[in-house]
């Protein structure tokens, strides 16, 4: 349960400093105003709203026939009439005006201002719409299908918590600084109606989806950190996965028949339900959500992918697993889907069937089915469209020796960059590019690796999940990259190539960091006691 708590948290922490996190700062700062309790009870309501939601809105909306986006719809008109109080005192006197037949009023007046705060929360958390992350995937799909359990509670709390802390730091710090700057404080009444129209804007821009643009826009900084925690959520349900060796392999493999597409409704762009088992078709599966801006970036390239393609065998096919409630609702995918200039086929799976038939854990994600119904590869999160269309292309080739390919859409003439190495997972339980002829703890040594192999030298303690340096340690790497970058965690050094980095603290190191993709054998040495992770390779 530890695990599940700091999972939980630190996938919170990401979220909250995450680019997605810039378009509602400015609410959270227009509406923290006020005593020193407000920003509080303003995150407090935010938090308890967004939990409850995320674990059990779902669930009640279906008991009692009510459109799944209600909620969300309740929330923008809430902060429109917040906004307006702080405009018009007057409506905020009507606002307020329960409160008058409550014993002692004159107390409970200035309490209600500051009660109102954790309902502005609570409608903040109904519409808050964080980046998808891991952590959201696994209680979502509990939220969605009614079996959330004690740790499903648990991580969606601590996730809560762990988003909360960072919005908090920035209510305080505004509050401060407009407590502490007499300009300021001679024009309250100014700027109190400044803040509402803050309010009203935001609330106005969330339900016209502007701030997704805004988000789009933005490079996803904190992409790596929020892949590391899919990894670790994902060892939780270890076992689970008959598909689980192939995930982020990057390169074609043989991963089983593709489950069946199960409970999925309401099919967009087709006629009739597509079926990647017998189709005889190179399909791409693709699980995505709407709200999700990941997805969003992620799909203008599978739309131009489909578009390339399509004529030569080539299909693709959208799952649509809804990560909020309000994405169930089969009229707001229908607009996503022509706003976002989808054109391939679309099924909503509400109920999460196909998701857990393939057991996933993100959004995006995409499983590569050959044109005999087998699953070849599977990629996680945005990122490596031109090795993606590599494979669609062998696929089809295959499917086709005869069939002329029009030219890529990412047109290079350079190798190493349309066959630089996958990523390459170090720790036993998904090492499988090494060179060495026994993989286990203890001296090692072994061969000359071959191109996007590696080979270990020395004393290292081999784990399911990492590798951990002892005596003498080197790691000798073929390369085809243009950057190498290390996952590693604990202090040490490390010097690749004859360069010295240090390391203090958990992260990535760019051991090679160059403008022009290479190949070559890469000579890492490693301090005792630091571990390794993975390979990645740009």
């Amino acid at each position: 349960m530890l695990s599940t708590i700091a999972i939980g948290f630190i996938g919170g922490l990401i979220t909250g400093i995450s680019p997605c996190i810039l378009p509602i700062l400015p609410l959270v700062l227009a509406v923290s105003q006020g005593s020193k309790a407000r920003p509080w009870l303003v995150i407090g309501g935010l938090v308890t709203s967004f939990t409850v939601v995320t674990l059990f809105a779902t669930t009640l909306l279906n008991a009692l026939g009510l459109p799944a986006d209600i909620l969300w719809k309740l929330g923008i008109a809430l902060l429109v009439l917040v906004g307006l109080g702080m405009i018009f005192p007057k409506l905020q006197e009507l606002l307020e005006w329960p409160f008058q037949f409550l014993p002692r009023a004159h107390k409970l007046q200035a309490r209600a201002r500051d009660k109102g705060g954790f309902a502005v929360g609570l409608a903040m958390g109904v519409v808050f719409v964080p980046c998808a992350g891991p952590v959201l995937a696994a209680i979502t799909v509990a939220g969605a299908t009614g079996e959330i359990d004690a740790r499903i509670a648990v991580l969606c709390i601590s996730f809560a918590i762990g988003v909360a802390i960072p919005l908090l730091v920035f209510a305080l710090g505004g509050q401060q600084v407009g407590k502490r700057v007499d300009f300021f404080q001679s024009r309250q009444r100014v700027f109190r109606a400044t803040a509402g129209v803050i309010v009203i804007s935001m609330a106005g821009a969330l339900a016209l989806g502007a701030p997704a643009w805004i988000q789009q826009k933005l490079p996803n900084w904190t992409g790596d950190a929020e892949k590391t925690v899919t990894a670790q959520l994902a060892q939780q349900n270890e076992g689970s996965d008959s598909l689980e060796d192939c995930r982020g392999n990057g390169e074609l493999g043989n991963c089983g028949t593709v489950p069946e597409l199960v409970g999925l409704e309401n099919w967009m762009n087709t006629d009739t339900p597509v079926d990647p088992r017998t189709s005889g078709d190179v399909t791409l599966i693709d699980f995505w959500a709407y709200a999700c801006i990941n997805c969003q970036r992620a799909n203008k390239h599978i739309t131009k992918l489909y578009d390339h393609y399509r004529d030569y065998g080539f299909t693709v096919i959208g799952v649509h697993s809804p990560e909020y409630a309000f994405e169930r609702e089969t009229a707001n995918v229908r607009q996503a889907v022509s706003e976002q200039n989808i054109n391939y086929p679309v099924a909503q799976d509400n109920s999460f069937a196909t998701w857990k038939a393939f057991n996933n854990q993100y959004w995006p994600a995409h499983y590569l089915v050959d044109a005999e119904g087998t699953v070849r590869e599977i990629h996680e999160g945005e990122g490596a469209y031109a090795r993606t269309e590599q494979l669609v292309r062998e696929l089809l080739q295959k499917r086709d020796p005869s069939v002329e390919l029009p030219a890529p859409l990412e047109d290079s003439d350079d190798e190493t960059t349309q066959h630089r190495n996958p990523e390459t997972y170090l720790g036993s339980q998904r090492a499988r590019y090494y060179a060495n002829p026994a993989y286990k703890s203890g001296t090692l040594s072994g061969p000359e690796p071959e191109i996007g192999q590696y080979t270990l030298e020395g004393d290292w303690t081999i784990d399911r999940e990492n590798i951990t340096a002892g005596d003498n340690a080197t790691i000798r790497l073929n390369y085809r990259a243009a950057l190498v970058q290390a996952v590693v965690s604990g202090s040490g050094t490390i010097k690749a190539n004859g360069k010295e980095f240090t390391v203090t603290d958990d992260g990535t190191v760019n051991l090679l960091d160059v403008e022009k993709a290479q190949a070559g054998i890469l000579e890492i040495e490693v301090s005792p006691g630091l571990s390794l992770y993975s390979f990645t390779f740009g």
